[in-house]
């Protein structure tokens, strides 16, 4: 599966469950499971994992999946709280 759908379906089961992920964990999460970045780098939960977040919701909205890309946009967060991408 690729990163995108992985980032998806974890926030699906985020939402299900009424729960959240900092970012800062999902760059954790995502290099446990061995995913990289574009670079062929491991995840530091600094700015590029915003950016993959916001390109994940972008990519669903493209494809008409919009309630997993609310759930994208509502299942991660910043360290304090807020949400790592706003609409």
């Amino acid at each position: 599966m690729d990163k995108k759908e992985y980032i998806s379906k974890l926030a699906n089961f985020l939402m299900e469950n009424e729960k959240s992920m900092d970012a800062i964990n999902l760059a954790k999460h995502l290099n446990w499971n061995n995913y990289v970045t574009n670079y062929d780098s491991p995840y530091e939960g600094k700015r590029g994992i915003y950016t993959l977040i916001h390109s994940v919701y972008d990519w669903l909205v493209k494809n008409n999946r919009i309630k997993e890309a609310e759930n994208v946009a509502k299942a991660y967060k910043k360290p304090d709280g807020s949400y790592a991408y706003n609409k």
